[in-house]
């Protein structure tokens, strides 16, 4: 497995893997997708030794522009963040270390920063994922109710 940036010939297999995670993220279109590339810091695929992306993930720095009420809330609170928009890995390739890859470059690339933040959904809940940032060392420092009536739990690694 690789980690690259993410390039212009990967957005429309990013946005599939994107579009089939409804439980997990929010759904995307090309404009929207090109929008968060545009303010991200960093923006990776992980791909398999066949050329396969795997997994992709969206990291933004603060003070950007982008619209989301999870990233103003951080905005709101912290004065410097590494903020994980989205992670999404390829239903064939869960439980394989995937994300675990994408989280160890994202999070040493963060550490310019105080710490990393990101969301994740507790109604409905989303056991796996909290565990697995419970394991990575996140912890919940809030919560916050989604326009479409979800509830995510708001947490952050300290550097």
């Amino acid at each position: 497995m690789l980690v690259r940036r993410i390039a212009a010939a990967d957005l429309d297999d990013v946005l599939a893997l994107n579009q089939g995670a409804p439980e997990g993220v929010g759904s995307l279109t090309v404009p929207r997708l090109e929008e968060i590339l545009a303010y991200a810091e960093q923006a990776v695929v992980a791909e398999d030794a066949e050329g396969a992306i795997t997994g992709f993930a969206l990291m933004l720095p603060p003070g950007t522009a982008y619209d989301s009420v999870n990233y103003r809330w951080y905005g709101e609170q912290l004065a410097d963040f590494a903020y994980l928009d989205r992670v999404v890995v390829a239903p064939g390739f869960r439980r394989r270390g995937v994300a675990t890859m994408l989280y160890n470059v994202l999070e040493e690339r963060a550490r310019v920063h105080e710490v990393m933040a990101l969301e994740v959904y507790v109604e409905p809940r989303n056991d796996a994922s909290l565990a697995f940032h419970g394991s990575r060392g996140y912890a919940e420092i809030g919560r916050l109710d989604q326009p479409d009536g979800k509830k995510v739990a708001l947490m952050t690694k300290q550097f």
